[in-house]
């Protein structure tokens, strides 16, 4: 392969995972508001143990499920990310070779 072509495919792969990067950051920012309020929600409920009923209870549950699949989903594409940036790593010092 040429080093132009090289290079090309090279910044293609930077350009695409800064995009992958900044939309995960996006996306995170919402997802980290979204936790906050639910705190805050769950502090309040905390605070009143009368109003726990088992409908609540299981709200919770649910609320808290979906924090944790969310927060696996985030880890994931944060390795991706992290693999491809890696990847790219090696292949721009043998340019310089």
């Amino acid at each position: 392969m040429s080093e132009s072509t090289t290079l090309r495919e090279f910044e293609a792969k930077r350009s695409q995972l800064a995009s992958e990067s900044l939309e995960l950051c996006d996306d995170f920012n919402k997802f980290s508001d979204e936790c906050s309020f639910l705190c805050d929600a769950f502090a309040a409920v905390a605070r009143d143990p009368a109003c726990i009923t088992p409908e609540t209870s299981e709200g919770i549950w649910y609320v808290c499920y979906k924090l944790k699949i969310q927060i696996r989903t985030y880890r994931d594409q944060i390795d991706e990310i992290h693999q491809g940036l890696r990847a790219l790593k090696p292949n721009l010092n043998s340019e310089d070779e």
